[in-house]
């Protein structure tokens, strides 16, 4: 308990979970009064969420040793070199972040003209896997894993990452064993249906995989060796993983704005609880797999 007590005096005093906190029970009371909630029910909102957040990863700091991060090669790599990394994993994250409002131009969900259409056969590449078994769920797969997985290793890969750097495998699973199971559970007993077991294999292989590596397996390690500052290395790459859902969240999933940030607000933390459990048990391969489960069921 004493242990416990001591994490959560650093984690209330370090102004990087707090900027999170205070920005994630705004967007709670926003969204609940902007639906003709009260201010008591948008803050009972917001502080629940805060509370589970929080008792979940004090759960993955009691659970864990030492924090393992380092088992990521990326973290390790010299100032210089993970300089180097970060501005073009940066490059590539904005790349991205414009493809997404290009597809939203594309459909016609987001105003203005498509942003990637001074690229000579972007439009091909956009509609060339649309036609394909699957669907978007096979388009969004195949567009998504050379810039987000494939790109990234490469860079890596250059600055002299070895194939075990990425921290895949190996680490302390024990950590992510109660999340594992919370979430398989969830899914198991929601309604097993064929379409629900082929939407897990596409969130497995696309928002689990393809997300996780990125932003966990790259940018965070990438952040943490040029800052020197786990958490703020933590926090900035779990900014750029909430930032990159505002524009399907605002134009194609939610119907008013306060609602949209209000989910944005939920995915950060969800994404520092991925950001967290990476660091502390050294491996990707639970939180790809919590990541995509997590989309299936829903919390």
């Amino acid at each position: 308990m004493k242990k416990l007590l001591g994490f959560y005096r650093r984690l209330v005093c370090h102004p990087v979970p707090l900027v999170f906190a205070l920005l994630f029970v705004l967007a709670k009371v926003w969204s609940n009064i902007s639906y003709g909630g009260s201010l008591v029910n948008g803050l009972r909102s917001g502080l629940m969420g805060i509370l589970v957040y929080a008792l979940a990863v004090g759960l993955i700091y009691l659970l864990s040793g030492k924090p393992l991060g380092d088992r990521s090669a990326a973290q390790q790599l010299a100032s210089g070199q993970a300089k180097w990394g970060l501005v073009l994993g940066v490059i590539l994250y904005f790349f991205i972040l414009g493809s997404i409002v290009d597809r939203l131009q594309r459909q016609g969900l987001m105003p203005g003209y498509p942003v990637f259409s001074w690229i000579p056969g972007w439009g091909l590449w956009h509609n060339l896997f649309s036609s394909f078994p699957g669907g978007y769920m096979t388009a969004n797969i195949v567009r998504g894993l050379p810039f987000f997985v494939l790109l990234p290793a490469y860079v890596l890969r250059r600055l002299g990452v070895k194939w075990g750097g990425f921290a895949f495998s190996g680490g302390n699973l024990k950590p992510a064993i109660p999340f594992l199971l919370i979430y398989v559970a969830a899914f198991l007993f929601s309604g097993l249906t064929v379409e629900r077991w082929i939407f897990l294999l596409y969130a497995t292989l696309y928002s689990g995989f393809q997300e996780e590596f990125f932003f966990r397996g790259v940018l965070q390690p990438l952040f943490i060796a040029v800052t020197k500052k786990p958490v703020w290395g933590m926090g900035l790459s779990v900014c750029l993983f909430a930032f990159l859902h505002i524009p399907d969240f605002v134009y194609r999933v939610y119907p008013t704005v306060p609602l949209a940030l209000s989910s944005v607000a939920s995915t950060a933390l969800f994404g520092g609880l991925m950001a967290y459990g990476v660091y502390r048990t050294g491996m990707l391969w639970p939180w790809i797999l919590i990541h995509a489960l997590s989309n299936v069921v829903g919390f």
